[in-house]
């Protein structure tokens, strides 16, 4: 399934896929994730979906994306809520928006 994830991890996720009883774009985006927190990392997920979608992903899954994903990666300063972050200095603020960034699941190469 996934090159960059164990074997045991990936005969896992093989398993939870052929398992799996709902619908499935939310097994999809669950999937997706991974490949995405493995290319942004996982605070960018972290910035992206809300708390509860990625713990019902996780749930899904049967794995925390920190246990799947790297922290952060040479990419991740290309989503804006990331640069944002890195701004203020204050993850969790943009992570629970209580700091409002405009377009923080966009990902980008502007310059602020």
């Amino acid at each position: 399934m996934f090159a960059f994830l164990s074997d045991e991890q990936n005969q896992h996720l093989a398993a939870v896929t052929r398992e799996y009883t709902g619908q499935m774009p939310t097994l999809g985006a669950a999937l997706g994730a991974i490949t995405i927190g493995h290319v942004y990392g996982w605070r960018v997920l972290k910035i992206v979906h809300s708390p509860a979608t990625l713990k019902k992903y996780e749930n899904i899954i049967g794995f925390k994306y920190e246990e799947l994903c790297p922290e952060i990666t040479e990419l991740s300063s290309r989503n804006v809520g990331f640069r944002m972050y890195q701004k203020i200095g204050a993850f969790w603020k943009v992570v629970l928006g209580q700091v409002k960034v405009d377009n923080k699941n966009e990902a980008n190469d502007d310059v602020e």
